[in-house]
């Protein structure tokens, strides 16, 4: 999946949540402004903070498993991807149904290419599709070029203005992240960052018309692809 059908809409994708310094404050924004988002929740950070998965269910959002660790799981063997996988979705499903047919992104989008990764996942959980994006807010790189929390706001407002004028924005797939787990400098301003980027963004998203919704059930695979992936 890597677009939605109506250009008048656009799906804000959320990686690695929920934080806990971050979180209250992305749902209320989203409120705010009447959006809906998705989120593929990290499981390492969901058991620290179950009562966010479940508001975040409560609010009308989507919420689909991220894997436990944020590892590189399409490097690892089908076991572990699966075990990773299932263990995060076992705790997510204690605040809402299981979603079938599926959807998926791995953490750093590993494996998107990989014939093995994706048979893996149709085992896992068949007919789930894999989720790319069009624009992405490159928020992973934001607070390292801020040297002091004045810096977060234009830093931000670049990134949203540069996202404004790409051509895929309409209809497109959008990535961010609560609090990228990475260990790039600059990590004293991820909070800041996830809290203001998505301000902007929600924002310039009202003033150009397009509405932010949770992302659609993937539609079925065509014949060839069925025969590919299983």
């Amino acid at each position: 999946m890597r677009s939605l059908p109506d250009r008048g809409t656009v799906a804000i994708t959320v990686d690695d949540a929920p934080m806990p310094d971050t979180m209250p404050a992305m749902l209320d924004l989203l409120e705010r402004f009447g959006a809906k988002a998705t989120f593929f929740m990290s499981g390492c950070r969901a058991v620290l903070a179950p009562e966010l998965v479940a508001q975040t269910v409560r609010r009308g959002h989507a919420v689909y498993a991220h894997g436990w660790d944020h590892v590189r799981l399409d490097r690892e063997s089908p076991r572990r991807l699966t075990d990773d996988m299932e263990r995060c979705e076992t705790l997510l499903a204690r605040y809402r149904p299981t979603p079938s047919p599926y959807l998926v992104r791995l953490p750093y989008n590993g494996g998107w290419r990989s014939a093995r990764v994706h048979r893996t996942l149709a085992r896992w959980r068949p007919g789930c599709a894999v989720v790319h994006w069009g624009p992405s807010t490159e928020d992973h790189m934001i607070s390292t070029r801020c040297a002091a929390v004045a810096d977060v706001e234009p830093e931000c407002r670049r990134e949203v203005e540069r996202l404004m004028a790409d051509p895929r924005l309409p209809g497109g797939i959008v990535l961010m992240h609560d609090q990228p787990i990475n260990d790039r400098p600059g990590a004293e301003f991820k909070p800041a960052v996830t809290i203001t980027l998505l301000r902007l963004l929600l924002e310039a998203l009202a003033a150009r018309g397009l509405k932010s919704v949770v992302l659609p059930p993937p539609a079925p695979p065509v014949w060839w692809r069925r025969m590919v992936l299983t």
